[in-house]
């Protein structure tokens, strides 16, 4: 039986396309908002944004991949509609009551924060927004689960163009400072929730039922203690900097994870569009579907093997581009930190028979383990080493992780490895990664020439120690040719 990588893949290109359209879109409002606001402005807005990021991990319950799986578990269109409905309908008033019960402590909030009650406001209206957007994002999740992806990535390039829209209309035109800024995010909100919902109709009907609100619960509530794991692995290692280190070294580090962030669009991309096929193939193809998830284990990790290889090797000369002098030393940190992207994109797979059996209790065990992991190997080693201790802290935590889903999800559903090239490949990613900030220091075009010959080397390598062959070389043409018609049709 043919596996569905075709499909798999075609999607991966239409939510990575999207996803390179909405990160350059949110770029070009950065010489403008930097002309406007202070450094000041900018950690305001940071720490408010963090929060409400915080009780956003809260409200969704886990809602998202919840939703995926009863949504794929279910037979009917009937059953499908129970389900979102029901879903849906809960998350809405959920996340309405405690938007409404925690309104009247803005000033509070904004006391505690900054000591001042000036930038109540501000809470006010991340506040506001955040069911909006829960909501927003379920009816993108729908839309997902359809395997709608063109529509799936329109909407959210028109949501993001909206938003950047009226945010800048509210700070530059009337003014408004980041106030404008974040109404101007709750506005764009607003609009698009009735567009979202008008796409997912066939999903909606007046029906509600108990006994699936529970199993949705008892998949979801599980999962917020791993989304606020998740929430102090993307924050502890900056608050720890901060506090142990230097304001230097916290900025360089922050460098550093916006160059891995080109990491973030291809993992973003690839779990969109996995984790609906991976539900639907364990569903209708069991017999299959563990043969499937050892081959995408593969490729995942040659996929951003390579794009880990690549940004280490080049993260002096893509600073160089991106930033000043100043902020060079930020390449050393952008190794480690690529690595730890490969572990957590890992995670996809290993992680799958633990979510495909509902036993999520173990994604919040191991997820609340590795964040204490990272903050204790940041407290003892970032006042000594700084930055390349928080990236090599996030880099180990992430293995960890990886490691501790694959042991639990085995003994749940074994998943068919092709250890041999797993094994090759991460042994190949590791040292070549490692390597490099050995190199020495040549003039830049010299630089350039032979660090694409290293990177060249590490792709003749997979094929050398048969990590690839021939199938997955006349598979990734195919590939390509069909992106080029994809890319020609969403144009």
């Amino acid at each position: 039986m043919e596996l569905p990588f075709r499909h798999l893949f075609k999607d991966i290109l239409i939510y990575g396309s999207g996803d390179i359209i909405l990160k350059a879109t949110a770029f070009i409002t950065m010489p403008i908002y930097t002309r406007i606001f202070t450094p000041e402005d900018y950690g305001v807005w940071s720490f408010v944004t963090t929060v409400i990021g915080l009780l956003s991990c809260i409200l969704v319950l886990g809602g998202d991949s919840a939703y995926a799986r009863f949504f794929f578990q279910a037979k009917t269109l009937r059953e499908k509609q129970i389900v979102t409905s029901t879903w849906f309908s809960f998350l809405a008033l959920w996340g309405g009551s405690v938007i409404i019960l925690s309104l009247p402590f803005t000033d509070f909030y904004s006391l505690w924060s900054f000591r001042t009650d000036r930038h109540g406001m501000l809470f006010l209206l991340s506040l506001l927004a955040a069911p909006i957007s829960l909501m927003n994002t379920m009816c993108g999740q729908a839309l997902r689960n359809q395997f709608r992806a063109t529509l799936f990535t329109f909407l959210n390039i028109t949501s993001t163009v909206m938003g950047i829209g009226c945010s800048l209309y509210g700070a530059v035109i009337l003014r408004m400072g980041l106030a404008g800024v974040l109404g101007g995010t709750l506005l764009a909100a607003v609009i698009m929730f009735p567009i979202r919902l008008w796409t997912t109709r066939s999903m909606l009907r007046p029906v509600f039922s108990l006994r699936v609100l529970r199993n949705l619960l008892a998949f979801g509530v599980p999962l917020v203690p791993a989304s606020l794991a998740y929430w102090v692995f993307a924050s502890s290692d900056r608050v720890v900097l901060g506090k142990l280190s230097t304001l230097n070294e916290l900025g360089l580090y922050a460098v550093a994870n916006g160059a891995t962030a080109i990491l973030g669009i291809f993992y973003g991309a690839f779990g969109l569009a996995w984790s609906p096929h991976a539900v639907q193939m364990y569903e209708e193809q069991p017999e299959v579907a563990p043969v499937f998830f050892g081959q995408v284990m593969t490729y995942i990790l040659v996929a951003f093997g390579i794009l880990c290889v690549g940004i280490a090797t080049f993260a002096h000369e893509l600073l160089v581009i991106l930033s000043t002098p100043a902020f060079y030393p930020a390449a050393v940190a952008i190794g480690p930190l690529a690595l730890g992207f490969v572990a957590y994109a890992s995670t996809q797979v290993t992680a799958s028979g633990i979510s495909l059996k509902k036993k999520t209790k173990y994604i919040a065990m191991y997820s609340w383990i590795a964040a204490l992991l990272n903050l204790g190997l940041n407290i003892l080693f970032v006042p000594r080493w700084g930055m390349l201790a928080a990236s090599w802290a996030t880099a180990f935590s992430y293995m960890f992780l990886t490691i501790a889903y694959y042991l639990t999800s085995q003994r749940l559903w074994a998943v068919t490895y092709e250890k041999k090239r797993i094994f090759r490949v991460i042994g190949l990613i590791f040292v070549y990664t490692v390597v490099v900030p050995f190199f020495p220091e040549l003039p830049f075009i010299l630089s350039i020439i032979m660090k694409s010959i290293y990177s060249l080397s590490f792709v003749g390598f997979l094929f050398a120690l048969g990590i690839l062959d021939r199938r997955e070389w006349t598979a990734l043409s195919s590939v390509v040719r069909r992106w080029v018609v994809v890319a020609g049709t969403v144009r």
